[in-house]
Order: structure tokens, then C-alpha cells, then sequence
């Protein structure tokens, strides 16, 4: 072996027992390494915490979408049920007017002809009293 050689053989003996002495025992790097799985594991399970919280967060504005679609549709419904209600009784209203005037004109129609029957018999009437009261008095005074 040359004197590099040495001198190389001994710097490498050197780090290796500079390595051992800087080196923690080997416990305390299982420690270390449990700790570090624990921290790794704790992070995933807050990183599952967070994710299930968001999904939730999700499903509440789903769930709050749904029903408002539902109750928009429900008021829709209704006021559709309402708007055919009122037609429906404009209608019957209008048929009801309808129908009373028909009967009102209908009605009058029949008291005028009544009282136009009425007249003519009353005058008829007058008529042949005041002629036979005519025909009385001039048979007396003959």
C-alpha cells in the first residue's frame, strides 16, 4: 500500500467512526420514525376530516338546492291552480250574468206584453161600457 492509500484506508475508518458517533441509537430512530408515521397518519386522517366536512358542506347545499327547487315548483303549481280557479269562476260568473240578463229581458219581455194585453182589454172594456152607456142614454132619451 502506498501512503495515499494509507492515508485514504484511514480517512475512510475516520468517517465511518465519526458516522457511528454522530449517528443517534437505533431506538431513538425508531422512536423518531413511529413519530413520524403517527404525524404522517394524523395529517391523513385531518386531510379525511376536511374532505368529509367539505363533502358534507356539499350535500347540505345540495339538499338546500333540491328543496328549493321543489318548493318553487310546488308554488308554481299553485299559482297555476289559482290563476285556472279565478278563470274558471270569471267564467261561470259571466255565464251566470249571461244567463240572468237572457232571463231578466226575457222577463220584462213578458210583463210588457202583459201590460200592452192588459191595456187593450181595459180599453176594449171601456170601450163597449161607454158605448152601451151611449146607446142606454140615447135609447132614453128617445
Amino acid at each position: 500500500m502506498t501512503e495515499a492509500e494509507q492515508v485514504f484506508v484511514a480517512t475512510g475508518e475516520e468517517e465511518e467512526g465519526e458516522s457511528k458517533m454522530k449517528r443517534p441509537p437505533r431506538k431513538t430512530e425508531q422512536a423518531v420514525d413511529l413519530l413520524d408515521e403517527t404525524q404522517q397518519r394524523a395529517a391523513a386522517a385531518y386531510l379525511a376530516y376536511i374532505d368529509a366536512e367539505r363533502q358534507l358542506e356539499e350535500a347540505y347545499k345540495d339538499q338546500e338546492g333540491q328543496a328549493e327547487r321543489v318548493y318553487g315548483e310546488v308554488v308554481e303549481r299553485t299559482r297555476k291552480a289559482c290563476e285556472e280557479s279565478i278563470a274558471q269562476s270569471r267564467r261561470a260568473y259571466e255565464e251566470s250574468v249571461t244567463q240572468t240578463r237572457k232571463t231578466c229581458e226575457e222577463s220584462i219581455a213578458r210583463a210588457l206584453r202583459s201590460r200592452d194585453d192588459s191595456e187593450r182589454k181595459a180599453r176594449e172594456a171601456y170601450s163597449d161600457t161607454v158605448a152601451r152607456t151611449w146607446a142606454v142614454f140615447t135609447k132614453a132619451r128617445k
